[in-house]
């Protein structure tokens, strides 16, 4: 028997169900230590509640954060034994219809963009990963440029908010990590910080536009200094914006990114 961790977040449990689907594939018995039991409906993995004990296979990326040669995706393979070239990738089956029609009934025919932002980084209330926290204005730029173009927002995701973002739905703190990845099914694209939408978006391959802290480049963290678009971005459908690049430029490269959409 297998049994299989990564780290607790969301994001971490998005890295892991590839890794657990690909064991499963070769028909050994996975065991998840999650707390997230929806990102593992229909993996064939059986899901338990995290444990750092106890685990003989660890997908996490965070003993390999300062090779540069690597993605954090191939880091996440590298520590579990699984193959560097392992797909970042999984189906999934829509779960809320109801929710899914009144997000479709709303958009009425336009791209549907996911956003999340605006939260504390990692989910850390100790103030450890703040460096992290985009600019507001970086945001607003962001969103601004894709509603010129005609996308429906929907803002998602839960915790404190520090800074309000400008949606045509808000769902925030309204949904269940299944409704989340409906959301992030049926979105034409995801807008976020540097969080478990990228995780999300790459394994749905999805267009992802990351509004990045220019400051945690500078952090004096050396785990946050560490935290680059070119270490945790694995997937060309992903690109970014730093905080600190000129209005105009912001809103140029959320255009791009979306055009396809338009």
């Amino acid at each position: 028997m297998l049994r299989l961790r990564g780290g607790r977040g969301l994001g971490d449990a998005l890295y892991v169900r590839p890794v657990a689907e690909h064991f499963v594939r070769r028909s050994e018995e996975v065991r998840v230590c999650s707390d997230y039991r929806d990102v593992f409906e229909g993996s064939g993995a059986y899901v338990e509640p995290f444990a750092r004990t106890g685990c003989n296979v660890v997908a996490h990326y965070v003993s390999r954060k300062q090779y540069a040669e690597t993605n954090q995706w191939q880091d996440v393979c590298i520590s579990a034994g699984a193959p560097p070239d392992l797909a970042l990738s999984f189906r999934w089956e829509p779960q809320n219809q109801r929710l899914i029609r009144s997000i479709r009934a709303a958009a009425d025919g336009r791209p549907i963009i996911m956003v999340n932002g605006g939260r504390p980084p990692m989910a850390r209330a100790d103030g450890f990963a703040n460096d992290m926290l985009p600019r507001r204005e970086a945001f607003d730029a962001v969103l601004a440029a894709l509603k010129e173009q005609g996308c429906f927002l929907v803002e998602c995701g839960k915790g404190l908010e520090l800074y309000p973002l400008t949606a045509d739905m808000d769902l925030a703190d309204r949904t269940s990590v299944s409704d989340l990845l409906d959301i992030a099914w049926i979105a034409g694209g995801l807008v976020g910080q540097c969080s478990f939408m990228i995780p999300l978006a790459e394994a749905f391959d999805k267009p992802l536009m990351v509004v990045w802290a220019s400051k945690g480049l500078e952090s004096r963290e050396q785990f946050i200094r560490l935290c680059t678009p070119q270490k945790i971005l694995s997937k060309p459908t992903s690109s970014y914006v730093m905080d600190n690049w000129p209005i105009e430029q912001i809103a140029e490269a959320a255009r791009d990114a979306f055009r396809v959409l338009a």
